[in-house]
């Protein structure tokens, strides 16, 4: 897939996700490693259910499912991604350090939908706090709304 469109500044269209460039090339890749995979799979296997004398049935392939699911979301990753060179900036594929009103910090990479799990540190952009962090900057402060009550951080790094 063609690289996709690099902005200069911190202003993208709203459907669009912006990303390190490595975060492009790493999605990309896993888009052709997914897409062998699904091929070769092809989501389905035949097999023969008990009762049938002749006529095979398609069984659904769970793996070949869940690759296909998980190729769908990263090609849709792909068409809304645009490339920000902005290191200053907390885009997908950077982590971010965010220090709570107690002192206590906490670090979050930010992933593609789909990709977030909290308890090891990722959070997806369409997550509360991946989208309050979000196209933001070092010192700025944010409001995340999440399921368990707002709380508000300053992010206080950028990787």
């Amino acid at each position: 897939m063609a690289l996709a469109a690099t902005v200069d500044s911190t202003t993208w269209g709203p459907r669009q996700w912006p990303m390190t460039r490595d975060a492009w090339e790493r999605l990309d890749a896993e888009a052709s490693r997914l897409t062998r995979d699904v091929i070769t799979t092809d989501g389905y296997v035949t097999g023969r259910l008990d009762g049938e004398a002749d006529a095979p049935s398609f069984v659904p392939n769970i793996v070949g499912q869940q690759r296909l699911r998980q190729l769908n979301t990263v090609r849709t990753a792909l068409e809304r991604a645009v490339v920000l060179d902005a290191p200053e900036v907390a885009v997908i594929g950077h982590r971010v350090t965010l220090r709570e009103a107690d002192g206590s910090t906490s670090v979050y990479a930010l992933v593609i939908p789909g990709d977030g799990d909290p308890r090891n540190g990722s959070v997806s952009v369409d997550s509360p706090v991946g989208s309050a962090i979000l196209g933001r900057r070092t010192g700025d402060l944010v409001t995340i709304a999440a399921p368990a009550g707002t709380w508000s951080a300053t992010v206080i790094g950028i990787d």
